[in-house]
């Protein structure tokens, strides 16, 4: 499993830039977000789907 920053929120725009992600084979992901105090796994995303998966999960918890 590898590691990434979300550094000038490059891999996830609508996400805190503190946020950052556990990406694995088969593409399994693990997003942590400090900010909203959120961990979210998420199995089998394509990689480019990511960044609007997350998108959806920080919208939906603004409407709460």
């Amino acid at each position: 499993m590898n590691f990434f920053l979300n550094t000038n929120r490059e891999r996830f725009p609508d996400a805190p830039e503190s946020a950052y992600a556990h990406l694995g084979a088969g593409v399994n992901m693990v997003y942590v977000d400090p900010v909203h105090n959120l961990v979210v796994v998420a199995r089998w995303i394509e990689g480019d789907a990511m960044a609007e998966f997350v998108r959806l999960v920080l919208a939906s918890i603004d409407d709460v």
